[in-house]
């Protein structure tokens, strides 16, 4: 009786949390109860596309029916069509910089992982995604997290909105049965037009089951189960030219096989001794997978590069900096340069359940550019390995950036 009443306690805490959860989704994105993409100034998409203002104005002139438009604002839809537009003009790949697979320019594929919760992986992962959306390149997100908290992010109820039929799950009970779904049925347009979501959910948990039975049987298939979101991100075809991976927090199936299809790989820590000695513990792991699985098979992982990103930096903690000061010393191009600033704008722009790159500030603006350029500096220090694998130099952008480094 008591354990029945146990359960009972249980499934109602569940169900009242839940529809907490899809309560404040709707609330937050009154009226129409989806999460939706703000419009941007005249300035801020002069400022993205580095043209001058009277390129935007002239844009949005012959856009509007009459030839006139008194408009100072743009849709995301509208950048993104200035940007093809631009390109038309001038050839330039900077302002639309999809791959070339004629020229062997493949897939990256950036997954964001480590042991520790709380390192803000998920918060790394959607913002390095937008940056890459704001920057014109085509985005696959993909959630292996059954917390679906980058599903969240995205408006969508891990809980009531996620399934079978649009998670990682399809792929892998498809496959498990010797069958071929249209990967491409499983990414589904986000409110960001450049960004498509593989969203994830408490049905991942059949994606493990899956991989670890197929795992287990010993049996040698056309595809090992470690190689099944290789084989996932091979059917989706040319269509996105960076895919995002979020994983959950430990060792698991799903974790492991984003290892074998990760061309770079960041790993988010904290300044902290607690974050720093479990992301050792974590390159441990990595170093003891690669080689058994390297010597048992002969075959290397297709990861490139490896890199330590450093978030919630507070540059007042004395102790934060004295940690970030010294790893750099110890492991220097192993971390990226700069470091994810923790403030209290990231605080505001949660509130509405924002990212940095959706949020438009009303009153500080300093401090929000302050985050906002140390969240550009991380994320520009990877597409520049992302540039660097497709033979292309950095952009005009990363060059001053350096240079200020420097």
């Amino acid at each position: 009786m008591a354990q029945t009443n146990l359960v009972a306690t249980y499934q109602r805490i569940a169900d009242i949390l839940r529809s907490t959860q899809r309560a404040a989704i709707e609330f937050e994105n009154a009226p129409d109860k989806r999460k939706r993409l703000r419009t941007f100034s005249i300035q801020e998409v002069a400022s993205l596309l580095a043209v001058p203002h009277r390129e935007v104005t002239a844009f949005l002139k012959t856009i509007d029916e009459k030839g006139g438009s008194s408009r100072t604002r743009l849709t995301f839809d509208e950048i993104n069509h200035l940007r093809r537009e631009l390109f038309g003009r001038t050839g330039n790949l900077d302002l639309l910089p999809w791959r070339r697979p004629n020229l062997s320019e493949g897939l990256a594929t950036i997954v964001f992982t480590n042991f520790k919760g709380g390192s803000a992986k998920t918060t790394s992962s959607v913002h390095f995604a937008q940056y890459l959306a704001r920057a014109g390149y085509r985005v696959l997100l993909i959630d292996l997290d059954s917390q679906g908290s980058a599903t969240a992010q995205f408006g969508l109820d891990p809980s009531n909105e996620v399934g079978i039929e649009n998670s990682f799950a399809a792929w892998t009970a498809a496959r498990e049965k010797g069958k071929t779904i249209d990967a491409l049925s499983i990414c589904q347009r986000t409110y960001w037009p450049s960004i498509d979501l593989v969203a994830a959910g408490a049905v991942l948990t059949q994606a493990e089951e899956a991989l670890a039975r197929r795992s287990a049987s010993g049996q040698m298939e056309p595809v090992l189960y470690f190689d099944e979101l290789s084989s996932f991100l091979t059917a989706t075809g040319d269509i996105y030219d960076v895919v995002v991976v979020d994983t959950r927090p430990d060792v698991n199936m799903l974790m492991t096989i984003a290892l074998h299809a990760a061309t770079c790989l960041v790993v988010p820590t904290r300044a902290t001794m607690t974050d720093l000695s479990s992301t050792g513990e974590f390159f441990a792991h990595l170093a003891s997978y690669v080689g058994d699985f390297e010597e048992s098979f002969g075959v290397r992982l297709p990861t490139q590069v490896a890199r330590i990103m450093i978030t919630a930096y507070d540059p007042t903690d004395r102790s934060q900096e004295a940690l970030a000061g010294l790893i750099r010393e110890r492991f220097g191009e192993a971390i990226l340069p700069g470091e994810f600033l923790h403030s209290r704008i990231m605080g505001t722009a949660g509130f509405g359940k924002e990212t940095l790159y959706e949020y438009e500030p009303t009153t500080d603006r300093a401090a929000y550019n302050r985050v906002l350029a140390s969240a550009n500096g991380v994320h520009q220090a990877i597409e520049a390995h992302i540039r660097e694998a497709w033979g292309r130099g950095p952009t005009n952008e990363m060059q001053h950036a350096k240079a200020v480094r420097a």
